[in-house]
């Protein structure tokens, strides 16, 4: 009984895609919201259906991934949603759907999988409904060839404003919407002083945040770029906010002996 409305969505999805398709071959183009492509499991199609739904956009159950490029061209795809992290480098893209953005789900130790797979955007399960919007939000809004990518800067950090794929050398690093958006707003003003206030609501693409959440993903971003062999890279200004340094380059040679002032008579 659980899968009824499932159920009655993917044949819903089934005519939507044939109407479609009709419309098409006759040349009806009426204005409609952004498609996104679902192919997920039973336990994630749910919330990611109320999820995109909600935003007013339209979904379209696809079972398997060989299927999505007819499903794209019908229906003007924005992204593609699935869970098959293992197969996502071996499927058959099209024309069409070989530009799609991918968003990935699986639990967060599938992170670096999903990174090293190509994907736009990891979400973790249990599926948290408003990151997935505000993720799908930002790709939608936001095309690859609108969004340039970031270089290595000198503290050995990688940034992909597109995908959110963070990288110290060659080690990816699995973030979150929020701690990706804290970080890419840090990076791109590097040695400015960004206040607590501007961090914690003026982000696009994430929910506002308390001060308290923010020196938590503050620390949390300190470790993982630690850990990937990054420097200390984020300085925290008291009572102010943060700001991100890059390292100083090395002096050239040591500085000459000073000379001792003489005495005077």
């Amino acid at each position: 009984m659980c899968l009824l409305p499932l159920f009655v969505h993917t044949v819903f999805s089934q005519m939507k895609l044939a109407v479609s398709a009709v419309q098409r071959r006759l040349g009806k183009k009426a204005p409609r919201p952004p498609a996104i492509l679902i192919c997920v499991a039973n336990p994630h199609a749910l919330p990611c259906v109320h999820a995109i739904t909600g935003a007013g956009w339209t979904c379209h159950r696809v079972p398997r991934l060989r299927y999505i490029d007819r499903a794209a061209r019908a229906l003007d795809a924005a992204a593609v949603v699935t869970d098959r992290i293992a197969s996502v480098p071996d499927r058959s893209s099209g024309p069409v759907s070989g530009t799609l953005p991918l968003v990935l789900l699986g639990p967060p130790r599938r992170a670096a999988d999903a990174l090293k797979a190509g994907a736009a955007l990891f979400v973790p399960v249990p599926i948290d409904g408003p990151a997935l919007v505000a993720g799908l939000s930002r790709i939608i809004q936001h095309p690859a060839r609108d969004e340039p990518k970031t270089g290595v800067d000198e503290n050995g950090l990688w940034l992909d404003a597109l995908t959110a794929q963070v990288r110290v050398g060659d080690t990816p690093i699995a973030l979150s919407p929020r701690h990706f958006c804290v970080l890419h707003e840090l990076v791109r003003n590097p040695g400015k002083l960004l206040t607590t206030e501007r961090l914690c609501s003026g982000l696009t693409g994430v929910r506002p945040m308390t001060p308290a959440a923010l020196t938590i993903c503050i620390s949390r971003l300190r470790k993982l770029l630690r850990d990937a062999g990054a420097p200390d890279c984020i300085e925290t200004v008291h009572c102010l906010g943060y700001r991100y340094i890059v390292a100083a380059a090395p002096l050239a040679a040591p500085l000459p002996a000073a000379i001792p002032a003489a005495r005077h008579g």
